[in-house]
């Protein structure tokens, strides 16, 4: 009897790690868009090189609710049309205990002397996972060649703006205010961004002038001196980074075990038997929820009171000419790909709709080894490695049920687990309406404490930004 009391205790703790690891993936993202400053296909380790030995290179600690994860350096040459931007981020994340990852970033820009990008190319390694991106731009059109499963894929950008600034930095130090577009690599997405003046202030003891920079609904604060150069840059998220030497900027402690389990939400009424909740009653307090895309077939807002019910598929139901787009190939989710659709034959066999649907999500439940990952999620990689937290089962299951015709979609929120809600991803699938289904937990239909708040790739999914370290949740009713 103890044996198992104690085995079902590690279980319990195993699955929650699968669930801290999605806030660490998003909180990458953030760390990326931070570190993305203005190789030519020059080495890794020689451009790293070339930076840690340049003397009047920039140093950025990087912190994380006041702990000293990483820390960025970067360095600007002049050229005759423009700048080189050279750039390289370190990380030591330890989310949970054994895990502990280095993280790793190197961007190339170029720009023309306005600090307008004409091309890019950028790499992050962590572990034995890489992921490359390179761009060019011209005109209007941003193309991007990045690699996914071992293979090129490229995709087009239609730039809705004329200028594509190289780093949020640039901007500031140049003291250029209103609107703009942003690449984001790790999302391979484009972004609003919204540079605003704040005015002058005293930042250790010397005059500085601050900005403001809009995106996803939130707001990062930077602290310039007078000549344009960095010395802090703030998110509400508990990121901060600080100009430092680079003896004080190398010097990273990294992570606490748990810390990320401080961004879950805790709440003040306990969920008994989570798994087996139908019914969910809740209050979402104290952020922004206003641009999520909160509302569907299973969820209900009704101002900031939300029920959620699961729902049960229907059969033999007609894909409608608006739904199609959810069995076609996007960016990471290469259903397309030859690997793909043969594993989703293999899987389906001759099954349809939602006798499908189950196979391919216990499938992805039984094969895949649960274990936290430090990675962009790429269906084709999961199949190599088999191993992965929730990004990488659901993005994966959403691959295959589109591989099969079946529409199916990515969905991010939180899920009751132990002692409040956790970040967490799963899947959607319509069946005469969606359906949310789990292939982490096995769950073929999601019990009513999967929260979603958002739908679809990890250009959607940043929109967590506006609610992280901020949303409050409580629990009217549940059954």
């Amino acid at each position: 009897m103890s044996t198992k009391k104690n085995k079902k205790k590690r279980l319990s703790k195993n699955r929650k790690n699968w669930l801290i690891v999605p806030i660490a993936v998003i909180l990458l993202i953030i760390a990326a868009l931070l570190a993305y400053k203005p190789v030519a296909n020059k080495g890794r380790a020689l451009a790293v090189s070339e930076l840690l030995g340049d003397p009047h290179a920039e140093w950025l600690g990087m912190y994380m609710k006041g702990y000293k994860v990483g820390y960025v350096v970067s360095k600007i040459d002049t050229l005759k049309d423009g700048y080189r931007v050279l750039s390289y981020t370190y990380m030591r994340i330890n989310p949970v205990s054994g895990q502990e990852k280095e993280v790793e970033y190197l961007v190339e820009a170029r720009t023309d002397t306005g600090f307008d990008m004409k091309g890019f190319s950028f790499r992050m390694v962590s572990g034995d996972y890489q992921f490359t991106a390179r761009g060019e731009k011209r005109g209007k059109k941003l193309t991007i060649h990045y690699t996914s499963g071992g293979e090129e894929r490229v995709i087009e950008k239609e730039l809705k703006l004329p200028q594509l600034p190289a780093t949020l930095e640039g901007l500031v130090s140049l003291g250029k205010t209103g609107e703009f577009e942003f690449y984001d690599p790790t999302t391979q997405s484009l972004m609003k961004v919204k540079v605003r003046y704040t005015g002058e202030g005293i930042y250790g003891g010397a005059k500085v002038k601050q900005y403001v920079i809009e995106m996803q609904g939130i707001e990062i604060r930077f602290t310039v001196t007078l000549e344009g150069k960095l010395l802090k840059e703030e998110l509400p998220i508990g990121i901060v980074m600080l100009s430092e030497d680079k003896e004080k900027a190398m010097n990273v402690e990294g992570l606490p075990e748990g810390l990320y389990a401080s961004y879950a939400v805790k709440t003040d009424r306990v969920i008994r038997n989570p798994r087996h909740v139908s019914y969910l009653k809740v209050r979402l307090l104290d952020a922004d929820i206003g641009e999520l895309n909160i509302q569907d077939d299973r969820q209900k807002l009704n101002g900031r009171v939300l029920t959620i019910r699961t729902v049960q598929p229907e059969y033999n139901v007609e894909i409608p000419e608006s739904l199609v787009v959810y069995t076609q190939p996007e960016e990471f989710i290469p259903c397309d790909d030859p690997l793909i659709v043969n594993k989703a034959k293999e899987i389906v066999g001759d099954s349809k709709g939602w006798d499908a649907v189950e196979k391919l999500n216990m499938w992805v439940y039984t094969h895949l080894k649960k274990k936290p990952t430090f990675s962009i999620p790429e269906p084709v990689e999961v199949l190599r490695t088999m191993e992965g937290d929730c990004n990488e089962h659901s993005a994966l299951f959403v691959a295959l049920a589109r591989a099969a015709g079946i529409p199916a979609r990515v969905e991010v929120g939180l899920v009751y687990f132990g002692d409040g809600f956790y970040y967490h991803a799963w899947a959607g699938v319509w069946a005469g309406k969606w359906v949310s289904v789990d292939p982490t937990f096995g769950q073929n239909i999601a019990d009513a404490t999967h929260l979603k708040l958002e739908q679809g790739g990890f250009e959607k999914q940043v929109k967590l930004y506006r609610v992280i370290n901020k949303l409050r949740i409580e629990v009217i009713e549940y059954d």
